[in-house]
């Protein structure tokens, strides 16, 4: 529940994968898939009152099946090639269940480090503010935006505005959506369409809980800092 209303979580999972094939129910670490991982997630979270997947994909829905999440049915081919957005899932979701109240929670597969103490501080710093919606952040250091580059004409010009070619440490702290956590009142999303509407309440997560696996280096990545002891998973009952 949030704010005495109930809360659902979507998990949005497609097949098709180009950057590691079938990632979404490859095993981490000798482990459970990202899928099982963001199930499990949700179904441990004292919060979460109801959780769907959505996919285009009949092994994942059967793995949702099974576990007693799954959509009705598979996504629509319209809503699972690559021009698809997650807003339109979305909209298809709360269509098909008739989810006209309380608030939504979008929840990546490919985000396997965020915790349930994570979620907890999330939902308090909404319910303490009068925000509709709250989206994960993580620092980005490099390359910092006023040092980006683009060519023009066979030449290197500055990407934003003059350039900047100083220290970054002179320049604002800038922050990159991690994947982790998209949470809105189902109100603001159907009257936005979009899940950072204006007075979106930032909640700001370390590096070590914020990869997220979009290509073969991120999952080589992962596989490394989880070997070292660097980065750990949470487990689940």
């Amino acid at each position: 529940m949030l704010r005495g209303e109930p809360l659902t979580a979507i998990i949005p999972v497609r097949g098709g994968s180009k950057g590691v094939p079938g990632k979404n129910i490859r095993p981490v670490a000798g482990g459970d898939s990202l899928l099982d991982r963001a199930i499990k997630f949700a179904r441990a979270s004292s919060r979460i009152d109801r959780t769907l997947v959505t996919t285009d994909d009949p092994e994942m829905h059967a793995i949702a099946t099974r576990q007693g999440v799954a959509a009705p049915s598979l996504r629509p081919a319209h809503l699972a090639d690559d021009a698809a957005t997650t807003a339109a899932v979305v909209e298809h979701v709360l269509a098909e269940n008739a989810i006209s109240v309380g608030h939504l929670l979008i929840l990546q597969a490919t985000s396997p480090f965020r915790r349930l103490t994570d979620l907890e501080a999330m939902c308090a710093a909404v319910e303490a503010s009068d925000a509709e919606a709250s989206v994960s952040l993580v620092a980005h250091d490099e390359p910092r935006p006023e040092k980006l580059k683009r060519i023009e004409g066979g030449r290197i010009v500055a990407y934003m505005g003059e350039g900047f070619e100083g220290p970054r440490q002179s320049l604002p702290q800038p922050y990159r959506l991690n994947g982790a956590f998209y949470l809105i009142s189902v109100e603001a999303f159907m009257r936005e369409r979009r899940f950072l509407p204006e007075g979106t309440l930032p909640f700001v997560m370390p590096e070590e809980r914020s990869h997220n696996i979009d290509s073969r280096t991120d999952w080589a990545v992962m596989e490394a800092m989880i070997a070292a002891g660097a980065w750990e998973l949470e487990r689940y009952e």
